[in-house]
């Protein structure tokens, strides 16, 4: 791929990795409360969720959702839900921010990260967008096609490490400056308010 196709398809990524999706909105929220390392190690469990994502959109899977409208519904409801849950989750735990709270949350890396994951593999339009982002740079059965297919997916994946990083920093810095709870109590529930509305879009469509 030319030079100036790469810098196309690096210059159309960024508003897909950078856009306050249900990832970022989470990630963004871990780091107001927790600081910024807990947030962006949290974000972690997104990747393996993209990676099978984009190894889906290179096999295909897009079209395989796209035929069978019954596995798409089911796996949106599944997302939606999750998302709402999730965004509960945000609102309620809004109620109980202390120092007290973030310490002991702030430990468990592994959990959150499985919920990064599962609010991002639970998505059936992300394969699909996949599917079709792709296409306009790559082919399957061309020349080379596993190594460019590769290369794009490692530079999608540093492009979305990269958004997950700028949104723990600005969430961190939005924690330390809020600094009373009854703020970050408010910021918690807005952010919970948006992942259910996520929820609700998803579903809706």
């Amino acid at each position: 791929m030319s030079t100036q196709l790469w810098l196309t398809f690096i210059l159309a990524s960024l508003p897909v990795h950078f856009s306050p999706g249900p990832n970022n909105i989470l990630a963004l929220s871990r780091a107001i409360r927790m600081g910024y390392w807990t947030g962006h190690l949290g974000s972690l469990g997104r990747y393996p969720a993209y990676l099978l994502i984009f190894l889906a959109a290179g096999l295909g899977l897009g079209a395989v959702l796209n035929a069978s409208p019954l596995l798409f519904t089911l796996i949106k409801w599944c997302g939606a839900l999750y998302l709402a849950y999730m965004g509960y989750r945000l609102i309620r735990s809004a109620l109980e921010i202390s120092s007290a709270t973030n310490a002991v949350e702030s430990g468990k890396i592994l959990g959150l990260m499985r919920r990064e994951f599962i609010i991002a593999i639970m998505n059936p339009k992300a394969v699909i967008f996949a599917t079709a982002f792709y296409a306009q740079f790559v082919t399957p059965g061309q020349p080379g096609f596993a190594v460019l297919f590769a290369s794009m997916v490692a530079v999608s994946l540093t492009l979305e490490w990269i958004a997950a990083g700028c949104y723990c920093l600005f969430g961190a810095s939005l924690g330390r400056a809020a600094n009373g709870k009854g703020i970050l109590s408010w910021v918690t529930r807005g952010l919970g308010a948006v992942l259910i509305g996520f929820s609700v879009l998803l579903a809706a469509t």
